[in-house]
């Protein structure tokens, strides 16, 4: 028996998003119409912000506003705090348009609200679908917005790579690079953007080796990040053939400023899991006499499965965990079996990370304050020994 861990055109693009999702009238709390701010304080360990590329609006497409709603309500964490930024690359700038939190919950928390509807400013549970309604609306508005500041014809927005217009991407990016510098929870980045980078920091249209070390030029750290981005490529007419520069760019550029890239390419590849619960984890590492630093964040979705999961080390860096986590109750044994989507302590494309808790002789509802494991290749002479303390959030 397994124990999972708990825990159109402008006027037209509002209608479109807010369609499936139609609000109710009559029968509201927390203010009629209004999103009910009392989700927030759920406070899950994962916020998403969704940054919008404004050069990239064609006038009288907004397929990618309906990719990114279906997949916030297909993904998000009850009580998710959720940001659209508008990324203006032409000036180098970003404007947050709208936050606002999930409206939903877990079983667990279903019971708890149940016994104290005073922490809400009505009874959540019995409104959740028109709220859902609310957030749903919100986002489209703030949506409706950027698609108005930056629609342009679609002959406008294509890219002739023989003469590309100048874009400050990465600029526009780290411009509301405070949002990350917080020490807790991971920042889950959906971006709808070419990629289309050309500016005086480095062009995807021609790649100086060494030009790419970003985070320390700017002195930005998008730490506890995981990135997805779709649209990449998607205004340059050259038959795809600028495809892999990009990737090759923005895999160097992210990787410079801490960024873990989960997908990045021409559609979204957001997997369809809603983390249940989530630890983080402050890490020490043995490497050949020396002890080495950082932490590890471990999302996971009812089956155990981990999700925006990562491990960073100091001096080193991030890298993305995929795997499970699961304790077995008969045994009273803990594990985390996970591999790394990237080398961190060899050159090897994947490494195997297993940490475990023994409970012999404890309660198994102790938590798991402590794991000891291994980092390494197998078959390698390379296996590290890693120790996981539970981090003691301020």
């Amino acid at each position: 028996m397994i124990r999972k861990l708990l825990f159109g055109s402008a006027l037209t693009l509002l209608p479109l998003l807010h369609a499936q999702t139609a609000c109710a009238e009559g029968g509201m709390f927390g203010g009629g119409t209004t999103l009910d701010t009392s989700y927030c304080k759920l406070e899950p360990p994962r916020q998403t912000v969704i940054y919008l590329d404004d050069t990239d609006i064609v006038r009288d497409k907004v397929e990618w506003a309906r990719t990114i709603q279906q997949k916030l309500q297909q993904t998000l964490m009850p009580g998710e705090h959720t940001t659209v930024v508008e990324l203006s690359p032409t000036s180098g700038q970003s404007k947050e348009i709208w936050s606002g939190c999930w409206p939903g919950v877990t079983k667990k928390q279903a019971v708890a609200m149940a016994a104290e509807h005073h922490f809400f400013s009505g009874d959540p549970l019995a409104s959740l679908k028109e709220q859902q309604g609310f957030f749903v609306r919100d986002f489209g508005a703030a949506a409706t917005k950027v698609y108005k500041n930056g629609m342009r014809a679609a002959e406008d927005v294509a890219i002739n790579p023989a003469s590309p217009p100048k874009k400050s991407i990465i600029r526009s990016l780290t411009s509301d690079g405070a949002r990350y510098s917080s020490e807790h929870g991971t920042i889950r980045a959906i971006m709808y953007s070419d990629l289309a980078e050309n500016s005086d920091l480095g062009s995807v249209y021609k790649i100086v080796p060494g030009q790419l070390d970003f985070g320390d030029a700017l002195g930005v750290n998008l730490h506890r990040s995981v990135f997805y981005v779709f649209g990449v490529g998607s205004s340059i007419k050259d038959g795809g053939q600028t495809a892999d520069n990009i990737r090759k760019f923005w895999s160097l550029a992210f990787a410079s400023m801490a960024a873990d890239v989960a997908g990045m390419g021409s559609d979204l590849n957001v997997p369809n899991a809603v983390p249940e619960d989530g630890l983080t984890y402050d890490i020490s590492l043995q490497d050949a006499g020396n002890e080495l630093h950082g932490r590890m964040s471990i999302l996971t979705d009812h089956d155990g499965r981990l999700v925006d999961s990562w491990i960073g080390i100091t001096r080193l860096h991030s890298v993305l965990l995929n795997g499970y986590w699961r304790c077995a109750v008969d045994t009273r044994q803990c594990e985390l079996s996970a591999s790394t989507a990237g080398s961190l302590v060899t050159d090897s494309k994947s490494e195997n990370l297993i940490l475990k808790r023994s409970n012999e002789g404890a309660s198994l509802e102790g938590g798991m304050d402590v794991l000891h494991g291994t980092i390494g290749v197998p078959g390698s002479s390379v296996n590290l020994p890693v120790t996981a303390k539970l981090t003691k959030e301020d």
